[in-house]
């Protein structure tokens, strides 16, 4: 019996949905995909408990974890 050579290929996603705390809830291999996931993980949250304080920010990180996309109203500037 032939033991099968082990998978190396990477399975992280380029295009990641983070949240402010850091938390992953998505990604994609492409950036158009990944920022529809954050649109409608976005659209869930505010439908479910409605929030203006920037609380339900979503960024869209690339794989040099450049921002390339932030879903949602940032917090105001405390004065």
């Amino acid at each position: 019996m032939v033991a099968a050579e082990p998978n190396n290929q990477s399975t992280q996603h380029p295009y990641r949905c983070m949240l402010p705390d850091g938390s992953l809830v998505g990604g994609s291999y492409d950036n158009i995909s990944a920022v529809t996931i954050a649109c409608a993980y976005f659209n869930v949250v505010q439908t479910m408990a409605p929030d203006t304080t920037g609380g339900h920010i979503v960024t869209v990180l690339d794989d040099t974890d450049t921002p390339i996309a932030v879903i949602g109203r940032n917090p105001p500037d405390a004065q």
